[in-house]
This record gives structure tokens, C-alpha cells and sequence, in this order.
């Protein structure tokens, strides 16, 4: 894993706000992972992508996680924390190969959804309705009767469909991450899904803001060029900030 440099970052970010969120985890993958090509990349499981993004993370802000939510039944806002390694699903077991389930005498295999998927439904092109079936449908290699007769997606009963669902859920938990919640105010108990892509880069975000405006102000108070100022380190740069404002 490559730790990007503070100018590194700000490219990244720069590029996104031109892209949507899952351009967003793929720049952010491509370059922390350069040695891997942006194809393999894009065809991670979403929660195999999602834990590298957890890792991300972790290197780039550290290992404490600090979200804030609304109660679903009094809206009253919460703060929730957790260590990175603790939204790190450890059961079930992720991969990118082809997966069987069977199900109603049918017999389906498939392959886990990736980025490119998600793509494909958000792209314009894909004018359906039902993006849960258009994904399921991209995902399935071959679905068949205890006979062997090949079957056409649409042939497909409900819990056939419902089996293959659980069973990608099952080989990666990790793209369906849950945190359980407690309203302080009401009692009320769920689950929220929490979602690493618009997290992390709402990090980000925030990060490039307040570093761009310390080059601002330390350009103006010095003269020094930007590349210069993205150079030094976090701590050298608060302290000439603060020196510049006396």
C-alpha cells in the first residue's frame, strides 16, 4: 500500500469533484494500490474494494472512526465511534470467484457485483426501474432445472432469486455493513448501514478545504510556492500557520 503524499491526495480529490462516488473509491484505490491496474480494481467485490477503503482509511486519518446519525423514530442526533478493524468483517470469506446456489429445483451460478456493475445501473444507460434485477441479472452466469435445461433470467422464481441474494450477502459481508444503534434520547434500537465511499470522502473533502486554505495564507504571509508548502509536514505547516497569524 502506497500513503499518498498530501499533493498526491489533493489530485485525487480535485478529479472527483468531477466524478461520482464510485469514480470516488476508485481514484482513491488507484492511488494507494498503483501497482495494481485500475481494471483489476474495478472488478474487486464491493466489499472486497470497501475493506481496502476501510485500510485507506486508517492510513490516511487513523483508526478511530467518529460518524454522526438521526434517530429513525424521534430524529434526534446521535454520535456514534468505532476502531477501523472493528468495521472489518472477519466472517464469511470474499471472493471474486463463481458462486452456486440451489434453490425451487434451480440451479444458479453467478459472481459477486463490483464496481463496474453499480456503474452500468448509474450511468443513464440502464433505464429500468428495478435495479435490484438488473444487478442480479448481470451478476448470473447460468441458471438451470435439475435436468440441465438452461433458463432465461426472467424464468427465475422469487426465492430463487432471494437465494442468490443471501448467498452473496454470506460470501461478502462486508458490502453490507450494519451498526447497531441505540437512541439516547428514546431507546429506539437498528441498524444503520454505514457506507465507507461517502464517509472517506467526506473526509477527504473537508481535509483538502482546510488544506488549501493553509496554503493560502502561508503563500501570502511567505511567498512560498505550493508544491513547497504540500512538502513539509502536518505539524511544520500548523506551526508556521500559527507563527503567520501573530
Amino acid at each position: 500500500m502506497h500513503a499518498p503524499t498530501a499533493a498526491e491526495l489533493l489530485s485525487v480529490w480535485e478529479n472527483g469533484l468531477r466524478q461520482g462516488p464510485i469514480d470516488h473509491a476508485l481514484g482513491l484505490l488507484e492511488a494507494v494500490y498503483p501497482e495494481q491496474s485500475a481494471e483489476a480494481l474495478a472488478e474487486l467485490s464491493i466489499g472486497e474494494r470497501d475493506a481496502h477503503l476501510l485500510r485507506v482509511r486508517e492510513v490516511l486519518f487513523g483508526p478511530r472512526i467518529t460518524s454522526t446519525t438521526q434517530c429513525p423514530r424521534c430524529s434526534e442526533r446521535l454520535e456514534w465511534e468505532s476502531e477501523v478493524a472493528e468495521l472489518c468483517v472477519k466472517e464469511g470469506r470474499i471472493s471474486n470467484q463463481e458462486l452456486c446456489v440451489e434453490a425451487e429445483a434451480y440451479r444458479l451460478t453467478f459472481r459477486l457485483p463490483n464496481s463496474r456493475d453499480l456503474a452500468a445501473l448509474s450511468d443513464g444507460k440502464d433505464r429500468s426501474n428495478d435495479r435490484r434485477t438488473r444487478l442480479l441479472e448481470r451478476c448470473l452466469k447460468e441458471a438451470s432445472t435439475p435436468e440441465g435445461e438452461a433458463l432465461r433470467f426472467e424464468q427465475l422464481p422469487e426465492a430463487a432469486l432471494q437465494a442468490m441474494i443471501h448467498e452473496m450477502d454470506r460470501a461478502d459481508p462486508q458490502s453490507n455493513l450494519l451498526i447497531s444503534l441505540t437512541c439516547p434520547a428514546c431507546g429506539h434500537c437498528w441498524e444503520a448501514l454505514f457506507d465507507i465511499v461517502s464517509f472517506l470522502w467526506a473526509e477527504i473533502n473537508n481535509w483538502a478545504e482546510r488544506t488549501l486554505r493553509t496554503v493560502h495564507l502561508l503563500a501570502r504571509a511567505y511567498g512560498w510556492r505550493e508544491a513547497d508548502i504540500l512538502a513539509m509536514s502536518p505539524t511544520r505547516r500548523q506551526i508556521y500557520l500559527e507563527m503567520a497569524s501573530q
